[in-house]
């Protein structure tokens, strides 16, 4: 069990590490709001606060509202742990678990740690800009997407 599993932790850990990292690069040398760094024409690095979830939606309200993106975070985590092992080992469960999971702890991290989410990257084409977000923001969609696969292939066998 524990080898068929093994690439579900080195998947989650190894966001959850970079997450935190890039966050603290960040952190430490963009000014928080400040002058963005452009990449390409549409892709440039700032530093934001994230008070809300998934593109600031329902920001604001201070501890309070931290406190219940914490339970959910929590409940979320738990859940898709419950998905994991109640399903068979697979590549495709394990990295879709195992991104799902290091996002959402490195998010988690954040709220617990500064009751809010650093978000940097920011992409944009001319005047149309999709709102800005992370490493644990990519991982928790790009984990979501291959676990809705896998759930959609198995039901069509």
């Amino acid at each position: 069990m524990i080898k068929t599993r093994l690439s579900f932790f080195i998947v989650f850990i190894s966001i959850w590490i970079m997450d935190q990292i890039t966050k603290l690069l960040v952190v430490r040398h963009i000014p928080l709001y400040g002058q963005a760094i452009e990449i390409t024409p549409f892709l440039r690095i700032i530093h934001i606060k994230n008070t809300g979830i998934a593109f600031g939606l329902w920001a604001g309200g201070g501890w309070t509202k931290q406190l219940f993106f914490i339970g959910f975070s929590l409940l979320a985590i738990l859940a898709i742990l419950y998905y994991l092992f109640k399903t068979g080992p697979s590549l495709l469960n394990n990295l879709g678990c195992g991104l799902v999971i290091g996002g959402a702890l490195g998010n988690l991290t954040d709220r617990i740690l500064h009751g809010n989410v650093v978000d940097f990257i920011d992409c944009h084409f001319r005047s149309y800009h999709w709102p800005a977000f992370n490493i644990a923001d990519s991982a928790v969609t790009i984990g979501m997407f291959i676990l809705a696969i896998t759930i959609l292939l198995k039901e069509s066998h």
